[in-house]
């Protein structure tokens, strides 16, 4: 693991298509993942992102700074790591750049109105999505999710999200708390829904890092595609089998996608409004 920012990792970090995940822990102490793509970084030792629509990661890390990163372009390189949240801005230079950008500056009805940078921990070497092995292990999920799907088990994903996590094009990312507390994130492209109260996946790719799971552990899981439609889920992990599978067992369903955040599993009482 490196301790700095390359000025390659710099002008790679600093494009606007691009998916930046950012990790935090939430107040359950459940992993929660985040899609920032205006995470970018700041000199050598640091890195950045700008808020336009509100969520609940702002509040997580600025209660538990500990949080962790993934930033992946559009070739499938990848990037990911630890970082510490300093402190916010609401005005200044980098919140200028940021509107300044095409995506931002022209945007009738959302800019950037607030930074938060953060200090970097470690960052990854560069790495490659191996296609190979996720298709290969896709097809395997895929075939077994008929043996893990729970049965007589209310409806915990709704029919769209169990159909979205089902797909072998929606990319899944999953993420741990490490023993320091740092959420960390690991591609976990072969991951499928078995009905609508797991998430079932392999142990390859990086079985290294996926190592790290241990049954009952708190894990999270976000769904995305490239259309920019996510879901959130977080859950226990049943460990790995002999076989190599694993699965979540869904606790909560959070939307993640604007205007309106908030968990949808289990359901939230609606709270009044004043006009």
């Amino acid at each position: 693991m490196n301790h700095e920012l390359t000025e390659a990792m710099r002008t790679e970090f600093a494009k606007s298509i691009k998916i930046g995940l950012v990790a935090t822990t939430d107040d359950k102490n459940y992993p929660h993942i985040t899609v920032l793509s205006t995470l970018m970084g700041k000199g050598t030792d640091g890195l950045m992102f700008g808020k336009f629509v509100e969520g609940l990661s702002k509040q997580f890390i600025q209660k538990r700074p500990h949080a962790g990163f993934l930033i992946m372009n559009p070739e499938k390189v990848f990037w990911y790591g630890k970082m510490t949240y300093d402190h916010f801005a609401k005005e200044g230079e980098d919140l200028v750049l940021y509107n300044n950008q095409p995506l931002y500056r022209y945007n009738t009805y959302f800019g950037i109105n607030t930074v938060y940078y953060c200090h970097l921990n470690e960052i990854s070497d560069a790495q490659t999505l191996p296609m190979g092995k996720i298709i290969s292990n896709a097809l395997k999920v895929l075939m077994k999710k008929g043996k893990y799907r729970q049965k007589k088990h209310p409806q915990v994903m709704k029919p769209w999200a169990e159909k979205f996590t089902g797909k072998l094009d929606t990319l899944m990312f999953l993420s741990y708390l490490d023993p320091e507390g740092h959420p960390m994130i690991i591609p976990t492209i072969q991951a499928q829904s078995a009905g609508s109260s797991r998430i079932l996946f392999r142990n390859d790719p990086y079985g290294e890092r996926l190592s790290a799971l241990k049954k009952g552990m708190r894990i999270a899981m976000l769904a995305f595609s490239m259309s920019m439609e996510t879901v959130l889920l977080k859950g226990t992990f049943s460990g790995f089998d002999a076989s190599g599978y694993g699965y979540m067992q869904i606790d909560y369903v959070y939307n993640s996608m604007p205007p309106v955040h908030g968990y949808v599993f289990p359901e939230q009482p609606i709270e009044p409004i004043d006009f």
